[in-house]
């Protein structure tokens, strides 16, 4: 098993919450994902939004639409973007790797909580895989 198989193995032991992972490279490629979530067709959005630095006072990119469900973003950081689908069908998570960086680990999280209940875990994580993306 790869390193970025037992990541992702701990983070969905660790968090039951995460029901989806993905993990993009430096180079904005997709490395790897669960094989419940295809995020490859969406990629390109993704890579946007972690492409848009935002200075004080922007917006930026307001939703994303991730396998046909449309996120919210609802907090947009260097550390994390935060999606939420306002009818129920779920949250994403992106943490940049490194912080602001180009690389990502891209969660889908179960939609009964709250994203934040997870957001802990989820970027502890994002920070081992600094030295393997």
């Amino acid at each position: 098993m790869s390193n970025l198989e037992s990541i992702i193995d701990n983070l969905l032991d660790k968090e039951q919450n995460v029901h989806g992972v993905a993990i993009i490279g430096k180079d904005g490629q997709l490395i790897t994902q669960t094989e419940n979530w295809n995020i490859a067709n969406d990629l390109s959005l993704i890579n946007k939004l972690l492409q848009t630095h935002l200075k004080l006072g922007e917006k930026g990119i307001s939703s994303i639409e991730i396998q046909g469900i449309k996120y919210m973003i609802v907090e947009n950081t260097e550390e994390r973007k935060i999606g939420t689908n306002i009818t129920g069908k779920g949250h994403l998570i992106i943490c940049p790797v490194p912080i602001g960086g180009t690389g990502a680990l891209v969660c889908y999280i179960n939609p009964q909580i709250s994203p934040r209940d997870a957001l802990f875990t989820v970027q502890e994580f994002a920070k081992e895989l600094d030295n393997i993306i």
